[in-house]
């Protein structure tokens, strides 16, 4: 009997207990609802935020709440916020807005749904640049090779650009022969432009593009650049196979023109610098049987125009490094050469190399107004000696 009241004690007790925590449970929630409880709307997916000029554009989709009447898109720690009206349909829908007038910077935007009781939804947010004036001034213009104008024919030679900076293109505007203007893009893989009905005397002026991002809904531009291109000075019958005007029927023979070429120079029996060896080169050759050569000239006369030039020879070979009396690719203003020992002194002159090993040779030379200029060699040769000429050419360099 005893322990019968044991039992009973301990069954009442543990009933005590259980009932005042059940009362507890049973009312403790209702501190976090004093109020109503809370409802909240469906978050706006698939958020994109892309960059632009001043401006961004915001792209989401509202999915399977109805009940979304509105999007309000924060910034500025929420200072700045704009509200896009939501008219929902059965499927899914597009929200789409363009948020300008900002300052260049970076912002954390901060969105949020909304329905008609003022229920919102848990915020998302995505951090997007925005670019401006500063960007724009870090830009620069894709540099120019050169120019290589011949009549109407420009060619425009591009350098290349540092793909990571976002440029992908130039624009070029020239002035056509029939007095239009004409708008060329060159994509950033293009190295060249070839424009065949470039109006003569005009200019060109281009810019070039950059996106800061790849999804940038904005591209932007340097300012333009004009350049005014210098016609080339063309040299004509200046590369391997060269055209004699006459041979001596056999190895030697005298350039045609516009190669200017005097009586010393022609000391193969009146013929000379036209050689059939090689493949018809350029060739000023003393001994081996033939006179010796004293100022011996041979050189075209071309106009030019104010610019930086550069002259252009390929020897092929020589042994002119051995010449104590000097051999000299000139190019001197006006009509004609100096003798070969006033070469590096006389006023007229305007660039000069002295001719030692065969290879490739730049002469570089500025001209300061409109005029002719003769281009060409001059040399004295008391022995055996001689120069392989495969090409010449003048090419502007601004």
């Amino acid at each position: 009997m005893k322990k019968l009241k044991q039992i009973i004690i301990v069954v009442f007790t543990i009933s005590i207990v259980l009932g005042i925590y059940s009362c507890t449970s049973d009312t403790e929630y209702l501190k976090f609802t004093e109020g109503g409880e809370i409802s909240y709307t469906a978050t706006i997916d698939s958020l994109k935020i892309y960059p632009g000029r001043n401006r961004v554009q915001l792209d989401g989709l509202i999915i399977g709440d109805p009940k979304v009447i509105e999007v309000r898109v924060y910034w500025n720690s929420n200072k700045d916020s704009i509200s896009i009206p939501v008219n929902r349909t059965a499927n899914i829908d597009l929200v789409s807005t363009i948020i300008d007038g900002l300052d260049e910077n970076i912002y954390n935007f901060v969105v949020r749904t909304f329905d008609a009781k003022g229920n919102k939804s848990i915020p998302v947010s995505q951090t997007a640049s925005v670019y401006g004036d500063r960007y724009i001034a870090s830009l620069f213009n894709r540099p120019i090779n050169n120019n290589v104008l011949v009549g109407n024919g420009l060619t425009i030679n591009f350098a290349e650009m540092d793909l990571s900076t976002g440029v992908f293109g130039s624009e070029v505007e020239y002035t056509n022969t029939s007095d239009e203007l004409v708008t060329v893009f060159v994509d950033i893989d293009e190295t060249s432009l070839f424009i065949s009905d470039f109006k003569e005397a005009s200019s060109y002026r281009y810019r070039t593009f950059f996106l800061p991002e790849e999804n940038s809904i904005d591209d932007f531009s340097t300012v333009f650049e004009e350049v005014k291109p210098v016609p080339t000075p063309i040299l004509t019958n200046a590369a391997v196979p060269f055209i004699a005007e006459e041979t001596d029927g056999g190895r030697w023979g005298t350039l045609a023109a516009p190669w200017i070429t005097n009586d010393v120079a022609k000391n193969h029996g009146g013929y000379g610098g036209w050689d059939e060896w090689n493949g018809n080169v350029f060739n000023l050759e003393s001994g081996w049987g033939s006179p010796w050569i004293t100022n011996g000239k041979i050189y075209q006369v071309v106009m030019a125009e104010p610019a930086t030039f550069n002259l252009e020879v390929e020897v092929l070979s020589t042994n002119h490094d051995t010449n104590a009396d000097g051999a000299y690719f000139v190019v001197a203003i006006g009509d004609g050469l100096p003798d070969t020992v006033n070469v590096e002194t006389a006023p007229e002159v305007i660039g000069y190399k002295r001719i030692g090993a065969a290879g490739s040779y730049t002469i570089t030379f500025t001209v300061d107004e409109t005029t002719d200029i003769s281009v060409g060699q001059v040399t004295t040769q008391n022995g055996d000696y001689f120069c392989n000429i495969t090409s010449w050419e003048i090419i502007v360099t601004n």
